[in-house]
């Protein structure tokens, strides 16, 4: 009795340490990662906190979107009007991100006015005092964020994608939650999120630009008189898709139909087999670039639409640039493929995804690919962190995962991929026979009818020659796509987030 007493003191104080010690250095201080650039007259400091949407309590759905965005609302020494006069006085920027596992504030400033924006800076982390005056804006701002993502297909189709695959666990709904969640939110839900949350071992700071070791030990000792607290996990399990399962999303007058289609998988950065999938999905799809198999086929090939593209990553773009962002960490990761044919060539379309998923998987990658692919992937890294800001959120994201010398390492760890290496980690991680195909359609009862048919149609542009690749089409065409009517779901854009 008295050893497991022993055992189970020794397993909490071992967790609290663990906790404790997640984002600290030695003995416990905080760790502030950094990227010195001196002769720039720029400071960018970035913080994330283990806060994202993932941990909105049950039926409180959109709690962390509505709490971070009421940290610059008013702090204990400024209101918001103060704040927005005092940033826009010293063309400074702030902003606050929340994402599924992270909130993400970040903030640039000349150095020269660095005193008076550290001073706004921390205290929106520090002294936010949710002002009673800005609950019903922050509301209204929410409920707007929601009807702007049904409003707009790309990101209706991704969020919608991301839930389907993730029913059932904290991923499986919109960071800013949906309306009803949000408009039971109180000023009092906030103070208790943030009071559980915002504590000193639950936080990652950084710093890059021109800075000293006096601003570095000022932040860290900052920081530090946030409460220490127990770190909550994410609890929960992804479900795999088993089988080929539809969500047609209905939105009237779709010229377009966009799909997504893909499946979570247990592939991380600390996976032996992460380069090797980065290498095989550079040679199907990477973001707006024109090198892979689905951007020749769908758009250089038959002119389908302008965007085909693959992902091995949650991916949020980076601005308007065709970079991720590196700000939006998660540990369950998933696959996905994602275009938008004109809704006659919808079918086609979904086919010649399936099979190009399929031929990488059972195939592998063609010995004449690999090289470029290869060294694509070491050319472009340099732009992924090309700016201090950049450079340090990747840092950041390294240290999140707890991937010590990803950055360092990148161009070697690509080196080291083989032919071998990524033909067994296509066929370990990609499953084209289980998938979730999530598509914006006018009318989904005609869709299925469509997708169960015998016929697939495809219209070429008025200029192409459809004789050239009859052959490729006609194989595409006979592509199974294995649907039955048990295998869909429709639902109305109107009737999602409510």
């Amino acid at each position: 009795m008295r050893s497991n007493w022993l055992k189970t003191i020794l397993l909490v104080s071992l967790i609290c340490f663990v906790s404790l010690s997640l984002f600290c250095g030695k003995a416990g201080e905080l760790e502030v990662v950094q990227v010195k650039k001196p002769g720039i007259p720029v400071v960018y400091f970035q913080v994330l906190i283990k806060a994202g949407s993932a941990y909105d309590p049950p039926d409180k759905e959109g709690l962390a979107y509505f709490t971070a965005q009421l940290l610059d609302r008013g702090t204990e020494s400024f209101s918001r009007d103060e704040i927005d006069e005092l940033l826009d006085f010293i063309s400074a920027r702030l902003s606050v991100e929340v994402n599924k596992e992270v909130i993400v504030i970040s903030g640039t400033t000349l150095k020269e006015n660095l005193d008076k924006f550290y001073q706004v800076f921390s205290e929106i982390i520090l002294k936010p005092t949710f002002p009673e005056g800005q609950i019903e804006k922050t509301r209204l701002d929410q409920l707007d964020a929601i009807e702007n993502t049904r409003q707009r297909d790309r990101r209706l189709i991704q969020e919608s994608f991301d839930n389907f695959i993730h029913r059932g666990h904290p991923y499986g709904h919109l960071t800013c939650g949906n309306e009803s969640s949000v408009n039971s939110l109180t000023r009092q839900d906030a103070l208790d999120f943030y009071h559980k949350h915002f504590l000193q071992n639950n936080i990652l700071l950084g710093l890059a630009g021109d800075f000293d070791d006096q601003l570095v030990q000022r932040l860290r000792e900052d920081m530090s008189t946030l409460n220490v607290g127990q770190v909550p996990e994410i609890g929960g399990e992804i479900q795999p898709i088993v089988g080929r399962k539809v969500l047609l999303i209905e939105k009237e007058k779709r010229a377009q139909t966009q799909f997504r289609i893909g499946h979570p998988f247990d592939l991380t950065r600390h996976s032996p087999d992460y380069f090797p999938m980065l290498v095989a999905n550079a040679h199907l799809g990477k973001h707006r670039e024109s090198i892979g198999r689905l951007y020749k086929t769908v758009r250089m090939d038959r002119g389908l639409c302008y965007g085909a593209y693959s992902y091995i990553e949650h991916f949020k773009q980076f601005g308007w640039s065709k970079l991720a962002n590196p700000n939006c960490p998660r540990k369950a990761q998933y696959f996905s493929m994602w275009t938008y044919p004109k809704s006659a060539n919808a079918k086609f379309a979904i086919k010649l995804y399936l099979k190009e998923m399929t031929d990488l998987a059972t195939a592998g990658i063609p010995e004449d690919k690999l090289d470029f692919m290869k060294s694509f992937e070491k050319n472009q890294f340099p732009f992924q962190i090309e700016t201090p800001q950049r450079k340090l959120a990747h840092m950041m994201a390294e240290k999140y995962y707890g991937t010590v010398g990803f950055v360092d390492h990148f161009e070697s760890e690509v080196e080291r991929v083989t032919k071998e290496k990524v033909d067994r980690a296509v066929k370990m991680y990609l499953s084209p026979d289980n998938v979730a195909i999530v598509a914006l359609v006018s009318d989904g009862e005609e869709f299925i009818k469509e997708l169960l048919s015998d016929q697939t149609t495809l219209e070429y542009p008025s200029q192409a020659d459809p004789t050239v690749l009859k052959e490729e089409d006609d194989q595409i065409k006979a592509f199974d796509l294995a649907l039955t009517e048990d295998d869909f779901e429709i639902v109305k854009a109107s009737e999602l987030f409510k």
